[in-house]
């Protein structure tokens, strides 16, 4: 297996199999789309094509028998149905595994041979006894079989004419079945060289095989696309090749001999990170050099590796400003090389926060079949629609959430979308709809996953929850609405009995919430019964630099992330209460938020108001004591590997003064208040990991 070409194929097939299973899902709503069906033809002809010079025969193989079913319906010799979609969407499923085979360094073993005869059966024109089930059925019904035979039609022209007949062999000639010679021989005597696909082969010889040599493969290529083919290059094309005529099937439109032309300039250059690799330019012909090398795929490690060594110049830019600014008289010279420093850094990590990004439609790309297959193991009707797909986010949230919106989706599907026949009863359509939209919020993306469905009871949640043992009776007595709903984040919990193959095991939701934290993200929920839910997801553009606010707590220095921070208050003891066993602060009027003593949780000491200094800083879910205010800063964040997986901190980051400050999680802090407010054995016990 040749490693560069290896190499060079598995991300330009992965993309081809991200297209036709795009294309797949919009033939089964347009199926006489004929520019789709080429489309998915088109890709499943180039994975074979890179498949052979990489010599995996399987994949190969595989792909063929996809291709050859494609063929026949882009010529409209089937027509697209529901198992044909099936089948297709299954085939992608297992070429996806046979490139993870070859990623891995292996030849991809051999498809499912059930699977296999049944696209076989669909590209013959036969319709399987039991479609995509387990158990592959006889090639044809037991009681008959398919009688091939060749006659006149009504207007003297032959033709193939196909029929049912009695399965007992007849006494004559023994056997109504034909052999593939006959069958072959029987298409030659109709179409002889017109046949479609079609390619004389070479005169020295005439192969006894259906396997054809390299030689052939390439005249093939040739006649097709001439100096057209992706990769084609003058310097060692064959001479003439392309000037060989290309002669047109019946009932196909003629293809006109191709002629070397100068590849067109795109109009606008896509981005090198958010668009797939366009086809190189073909060297040596005119007008082309300057727009050859427009994209260049790099590895991911490597723009890692200079995203790591940006976040390196950040902060010491940060140290050098912070050492002019305290030089005991002003230097002119010195600042305004600080000032100049200060910008080329800015720029350089824009750059790079800009190779970074990708379209979320990446990440969007494959929930329509999510949707699709979940909604049919439901026998639930839905209707999916996704919005924005061209919102570009960080790299790092795109790779991580392609599980947790499989999770959402597959969730929204389950609990919160009706039947058709309850939507119709509650006076809905009997489609339910579920919108993905990806929204661009500044410096942030939110991610929306919402339904018409249901909603979520929120006491039905409770009571689940306290019957599995998630929260005792006493805890959920004092839950808000909203705490209660958030409870179908907690590892382990499902309002699920029985577990299905879509849930029930409790896990999910709770993967969400975590790699919603682990991106620095902020989740929400909202919900109405009776008319749908929506789950929200807020992402920093991106994951290289955090702005963070230091705080001072007695002598020691914090920080917090900008992101979570609402605003700075002045503490006043009277808006300090105590409800169902919490301390709260109160806003205004109608905001009441926890207060989250930081002395007490950090240094088992409580701040106290009036004998020392304290300063508020109010989240989006608590409000958080501490002694002093410094100010913000980019930070760069470091992971805290030696803790335990729960803690109170996102990581640690080095400040301009060149000292190490830990990062704090503002929603692990508040969640850790609210579940032992009450309880006056734990009320200063730290967590895992506090100072």
């Amino acid at each position: 297996m040749d490693m560069e070409i290896l190499q060079d194929y598995l991300p330009e097939a992965r993309e081809l199999l991200e297209k036709a299973q795009d294309d797949t899902l919009r033939l089964e709503s347009d199926p006489g789309n004929d520019d789709v069906l080429a489309s998915v033809f088109r890709a499943f002809h180039t994975l074979k094509g890179g498949a052979g010079f990489l010599e995996a025969e399987n994949l190969v193989n595989w792909t063929h028998h996809l291709e050859d079913l494609l063929d026949k319906l882009r010529s409209h010799t089937l027509t697209v149905t529901g198992p044909m979609i099936d089948a297709i969407l299954r085939g992608l499923d297992v070429i996806d595994d046979m490139l993870q085979q070859l990623a891995n360094g292996e030849y991809p073993a051999p498809g499912p041979e059930e699977l296999s005869g049944i696209i076989r059966q669909l590209a013959a024109g036969t319709t399987p006894v039991e479609p995509l089930q387990p158990t592959l059925p006889a090639c044809t019904a037991p009681e008959a079989t398919l009688k091939v035979s060749q006659r006149a039609t009504a207007d003297g022209q032959a033709g193939l004419f196909l029929e049912r007949a009695d399965a007992t062999p007849s006494p004559d000639t023994g056997s109504d079945e034909i052999s593939a010679e006959e069958f072959e021989a029987t298409l030659d005597a109709l179409y002889g060289t017109q046949a479609p696909g079609y390619a004389p082969p070479p005169e020295s010889q005439c192969a006894a095989s259906d396997e054809i040599s390299p030689e052939e493969f390439e005249q093939v290529l040739d006649q097709l696309y001439g100096d057209k083919a992706p990769g084609f290059d003058t310097e060692i094309s064959p001479k003439g090749a392309e000037d060989l005529p290309v002669t047109a099937a019946p009932g196909n439109p003629p293809v006109a001999s191709v002629q070397t032309a100068p590849a067109p300039s795109p109009a606008a250059p896509p981005s090198p990170t958010s668009q797939p690799a366009a086809p190189a330019a073909v060297r040596g012909s005119p007008g082309t050099q300057e727009t050859a090398d427009v994209t260049l795929r790099v590895d991911a490690a490597r723009l890692d590796a200079v995203m790591n060594q940006v976040g390196e110049l950040v902060l010491l830019r940060n140290r050098l400003s912070s050492a002019i600014g305290s030089l005991g008289e002003e230097n002119e010279d010195m600042l305004r090389i600080a000032r100049e420093v200060d910008l080329t850094v800015n720029d350089i990590q824009s750059t790079v926060m800009r190779l970074r990004m990708q379209p979320c439609k990446r990440l969007f790309q494959q929930l329509p079949r999510v949707v699709r297959d979940a909604s049919r193991q439901l026998s639930k009707e839905v209707a999916l629609e996704i919005v924005g797909e061209d919102v570009e986010i960080d790299k790092a949230v795109v790779d991580a959430l392609s599980g947790p919106m499989t999770h959402l989706l597959r969730n929204s599907l389950d609990h919160g979308v009706e039947s058709p026949e309850a939507r119709q009863a509650a006076g809905k359509s009997r489609s339910a709809k579920i919108r993905v939209a990806a929204i661009h919020l500044g410096d942030k993306v939110r991610i929306d996953v919402s339904d018409d469905g249901r909603g979520i009871d929120s006491q039905f949640v409770i009571q689940k929850a306290i019957d599995k043992g998630v929260i005792s009776a006493e805890q959920g007595a004092r839950l808000s609405e909203q705490e209660a709903v958030e409870l179908i984040f907690r590892p382990g919990f499902s309002t699920n009995d029985q577990v299905t193959d879509i849930s029930g095991r409790g896990v999910g939701m709770d993967v969400v919430k975590e790699t919603v934290r682990k991106l620095r993200g902020r989740l929400d929920i909202q919900t109405r019964p009776g008319l749908g839910t929506r789950i929200s997801m807020e992402f920093p553009l991106t994951m290289a630099v955090l702005p963070v606010l230091y705080l001072r707590l007695r002598r020691e220095i914090y920080a917090l992330p900008v992101s979570s921070i609402e605003s700075l208050l002045d503490i006043q003891k009277t808006r300090i209460h105590r409800m169902s066993g919490r301390t709260v602060y109160r806003v205004d009027g109608t905001e009441v938020v926890p207060i989250v003593d930081l002395g007490a949780l950090l240094h088992e000491r409580s701040l106290r108001l009036g004998s020392e200094p304290i300063e508020g800083v109010l989240t989006e879910r608590g409000l958080f004591m501490v002694s002093e205010v410094l100010g913000n800063e980019d930070s760069v964040v470091k992971p805290i590997d030696f803790l335990a997986e729960q803690n109170w901190y996102q990581g640690a980051t080095i400040s301009g003064k060149g000292n190490v400050v830990l990062i704090l999680d503002a929603n692990a802090l508040v969640n850790h208040v609210l579940d032992h407010s009450s309880d006056p054995t734990t009320k200063n016990t730290p967590c895992i990991g506090a100072a």
